[in-house]
């Protein structure tokens, strides 16, 4: 079978508390950007998880693919950036993506964790149970200072997203060993358990500020539910000079005389603001939501590159006990 270019990711839903159970697997949730690398020949694609091109924020870092011991292979992963401690930062990939590393970085600026595998050599693995997945991936990995193999444990989640809350993580995935790869669908065989709540937004206008915020004051923020974009808030902390500057420059090509928000803001955000059209994705960390689903004490953390606005939408944890039976691999 011949490998395809793209396979649309499987997603995983977010639960309110991790869990401990024999039959699942818990990785470190990497606070990085998706991607999937495509591995054919000598050659070697990146794709974002909405199916664009990678090698726009990443470069070529992952070619030549000697790093995977196959002609062709479709690998599932997350691209990060390390700091000075060997942890994920969020800003330095930002800075990297810009070219603006700190002195002294890594001659790699970034590292692929990779966690599935999709097709080897023709082969369909879409099928297989995940352990079968992973078990061919750390076959095939060899040592790179580009890529490493994203770790596991088995069936202690509890102490593991323990761990990683005193490492200052961002969460951790949780993911049922039995389970086929399900392109495109988001499934209780995935679960994220975060331990910074961070939500995804997009950007539809903004506010001017006082002081040294005159430029940008806030963001106004919203997710979609349906067709329709609820406006959720704003957010006005956590801009850094260069977020500032970033912002302004995606913004300025973005104006429109009309809020794109079904559900109107306040008068009195609504008073001053000037609107865009919504096709800015962000990153935000927050307290939580607010009955009338407006975002609490959020601060900007990033862009979110190639994420596709529409697809936006709140994400409410589901109990963690809310575990169905896997999509169990198929035999023939």
């Amino acid at each position: 079978m011949a490998a395809p270019g793209f396979v649309p990711p499987m997603l995983a839903t977010l639960v309110g508390a991790p869990f401990d159970d024999p039959d699942w697997q818990f990785e470190i949730k990497w606070d990085g950007f998706r991607v999937e690398a495509v591995v054919d020949g000598g050659a070697v694609r990146l794709w974002t998880r909405g199916e664009q091109d990678a090698a726009r924020y990443f470069g070529t870092f992952l070619a030549p693919p000697t790093w995977i011991a196959a002609r062709r292979a479709i690998v599932d992963g997350e691209v990060i950036a390390l700091d000075d401690r060997g942890e994920p930062d969020f800003a330095l990939l930002q800075e990297r993506i810009k070219g603006r590393g700190r002195p002294g970085a890594a001659v790699t600026p970034f590292v692929y964790e990779a966690f599935d595998l999709l097709h080897l050599d023709g082969r369909s693995l879409l099928d297989e149970p995940l352990e079968e997945r992973r078990r061919l991936l750390a076959s095939v990995l060899r040592a790179d200072p580009r890529v490493r193999m994203s770790e596991h444990i088995a069936g202690e989640g509890i102490a593991f997203f323990e761990a990683a809350r005193q490492r200052g993580l961002e969460g951790i995935m949780a993911k049922d060993r039995r389970s086929r790869y399900v392109p495109g669908a988001r499934t209780l065989d995935w679960q994220k358990i975060k331990i910074r709540p961070e939500q995804e937004l997009v950007v539809g206008g903004w506010t001017r500020g006082t002081g040294k915020a005159t430029d940008l004051g806030a963001l106004l923020v919203g997710v979609y539910e349906g067709d329709e974009l609820l406006y959720a808030g704003k957010v006005g902390a956590g801009f850094t000079t260069d977020a500032r500057a970033e912002l302004l420059a995606a913004i300025a090509t973005r104006s429109r005389d009309t809020s794109p928000f079904s559900t109107p803001p306040p008068r009195a955000v609504a008073r001053n603001a000037l609107w865009l059209r919504p096709e800015i994705v962000i990153r935000a960390e927050f307290a939580g939501w607010t009955g009338d689903g407006l975002v609490r004490q959020a601060a900007y953390k990033g862009l979110d590159l190639g994420k596709d606005p529409t697809a936006v939408r709140r994400e409410a944890p589901i109990s963690a006990s809310t575990r169905s039976a896997p999509t169990t691999a198929r035999r023939a």
